[in-house]
């Protein structure tokens, strides 16, 4: 990202400062959530976990996970709040290039996903009684890798979308499908068996695999390897797919 992405991306990062409730609540609501399913997912914690190991070590990082997933289209609405504004034209007739102008959008979302999760996890400890077995520098890594795969999707699904409407649609599907079958809403032992074949195709199956090994397996920067691996490897892919489909010059729709 040149110095064009970079002052695109301070720009969003300012939008994004007037926005503090959104921040709060991509807090809130998963520890919410979490405070009132650490019960049930108690009876699935594996055995194998260290001592003390309670629901709350299942339900704060499947919460975590299952919010980014639903929240992977917020970076789209960045770039149709540019058509809605008037000032998308503008922006192409800047010095930016495409690359700047994609990289400047999403990159600050990545940095709010990455917070929020952080965040619900840092919030967890005092309100839960959560603990980290292991490493909190995986942990991050984890977490960072997740912002980023499902940030890029959300560039991939806004290629894809002709109107606002079309994103918030798309969004909210894979958003779902994502949280569900990655094993982030439920744990994947109290899912159906054909489930286990299909996880492994989605980032979130990594994103949670990949948390469990630090907060219930006292894993680090070795344990998180793989699962950092496959989650830059869907980022790839997705960086791929948007860049064969994204068109600047493309007409969109925004439906504010």
């Amino acid at each position: 990202m040149g110095r064009a992405g970079a002052m695109i991306m301070r720009h969003e990062l300012r939008v994004i400062g007037t926005m503090p409730g959104s921040t709060l609540f991509g807090i809130a609501m998963p520890i919410v959530l979490a405070a009132l399913t650490q019960g049930l997912f108690t009876s699935a914690v594996p055995t194998n976990s260290v001592s003390g190991t309670g629901g709350a070590e299942l339900a704060v990082p499947g919460m975590a996970v299952a919010f980014a997933a639903l929240g992977a289209g917020r970076p789209g609405f960045a770039f149709f709040r540019d058509y809605g504004w008037g000032t998308w034209d503008r922006l192409r007739a800047s010095p930016a290039s495409t690359l700047d102008i994609v990289a400047g959008k999403v990159s600050p979302w990545v940095i709010m996903s990455l917070v929020q999760m952080l965040g619900l996890f840092v919030a967890a400890i005092p309100l839960l009684g959560f603990q980290v077995s292991g490493s909190w520098p995986a942990l991050i890594l984890v977490l960072f890798g997740t912002a980023l795969c499902l940030c890029t999707f959300g560039a991939l699904m806004t290629a894809v979308s002709r109107t606002s409407q079309q994103l918030n649609t798309i969004s909210s599907v894979c958003g779902l499908a994502f949280a569900a079958l990655g094993g982030a809403f439920v744990p994947l032992s109290a899912l159906p068996d054909w489930v286990d074949a299909v996880a492994p195709c989605f980032p979130t199956y990594w994103a949670v695999r990949g948390l469990h090994a630090v907060v219930l397996e006292q894993g680090g920067l070795a344990e998180v390897a793989l699962p950092v691996g496959a989650l830059l490897g869907f980022t790839a892919l997705f960086a791929l797919l948007t860049t064969a489909r994204f068109r600047a010059g493309e007409s969109k729709v925004y439906m504010g």
